[in-house]
């Protein structure tokens, strides 16, 4: 079997959406009711975010659950509450319709499964959001920032149009559904190398971001179209300094397009450490060296285990008698292609 071929198979195994874990849109929707029918909220429109709305989500390791942002527009003026107030509100309904409760987080609450569901609920992150003006679709939107009052903030925020502006960076059909399975791929990978605990692991709204302004396609090739995208990151980091160690410190810069209506000034990767940023650094260039050797790789059984090692189990390495046959017709990319 093909390189690609496995890749797509691969995909299919870890991808993680609404269209292939419905009980997720529908236990969503349940908490949506709730929230709906109470007299003690404004009424709101739902936006689906994060990895759910752009179709590149994943399933989770074994030690993680399912994640989904929702983004809940109020039909109200941001002077109209405190920020804290409709998150407390939000907690204040939802903590009891669940086995392990709700939290108040800087960015959002935090409800998980509903009563009898399994040991390892999926998570949902409710965004609370309001207008500048209510009566005006386009004004400015506000997110509900910090987890009690002498932290609390509205800040500026473009949900919807940092969700349309992934999905529509890539024309609709193949071209679009390799771009998602490269995202996956990467996702996977990072799931794989760093720790889910404080910011040591990479934001993936960061990677995915990336992938979406230097995404090439290759008709039937996503390993090309994949090291194109780990270049890129590669190419991305700065040297910044040398630390108490002596050792070279990196990282990378990048804001949300300026077109989009965030907060000024900000920076996807601020949170990790320069510490955690030159880690990244340096296994995002282990990743390239390996799908380079995987590219190169003129036996196709070979390059199934590269793969094995590199994803993990989940990519399953085919049976031998249909795979171990030599590539003869095998031209090896040129470094003057600027790939390597």
């Amino acid at each position: 079997m093909s390189v690609q071929s496995e890749l797509k198979k691969f995909n299919d195994k870890i991808r993680a959406d609404f269209v292939t874990k419905k009980e997720l849109s529908e236990k969503r929707d349940i908490l949506l009711g709730k929230l709906r029918n109470n007299d003690d909220l404004p009424s709101f429109k739902e936006l689906n975010q994060g990895s759910y709305a752009m179709c590149t989500g994943i399933e989770p390791e074994d030690d993680s659950e399912y994640d989904i942002d929702v983004a809940l527009r109020f039909s109200a003026n941001k002077d109209d509450y405190d920020p804290i107030e409709l998150k407390e509100k939000i907690c204040e309904i939802l903590k009891n319709h669940t086995d392990y409760g709700a939290e108040i987080k800087k960015p959002c609450v935090t409800a998980f499964s509903l009563k009898g569901e399994p040991l390892v609920p999926p998570i949902y992150d409710m965004l609370t959001i309001e207008h500048f003006d209510k009566d005006d679709e386009n004004s400015q939107l506000y997110i509900a920032k910090g987890k009690d009052k002498d932290s609390q903030e509205w800040e500026e925020a473009d949900p919807k149009g940092l969700v349309d502006y992934i999905n529509d960076s890539v024309e609709v059909g193949e071209k679009r559904n390799q771009f998602r399975r490269v995202v996956r791929y990467l996702k996977k990978w990072k799931n794989r190398k760093f720790s889910n605990t404080g910011h040591a692991s990479p934001p993936s709204i960061g990677i995915t971001l990336i992938a979406a302004d230097n995404f090439n396609y290759y008709e039937e090739d996503d390993l090309s179209s994949l090291i194109d995208v780990v270049n890129t990151i590669v190419n991305k980091f700065s040297y910044v300094r040398i630390n108490e160690s002596g050792r070279y410190m990196y990282r990378i810069s990048l804001s949300l397009p300026y077109f989009l209506k965030f907060k000024f000034g900000n920076d996807i990767f601020e949170k990790m450490s320069d510490a955690q940023m030159t880690d990244f650094k340096d296994k995002i260039e282990k990743l390239k060296k390996d799908l380079v050797e995987v590219r190169d790789e003129v036996d196709e059984l070979e390059q199934h285990k590269k793969l094995n090692k590199i994803f993990g189990d989940d990519f399953e390495i085919p049976e031998s008698k249909n795979s171990a046959k030599k590539q003869f017709d095998y031209i090896p990319y040129s470094s003057a292609s600027g790939m390597e």
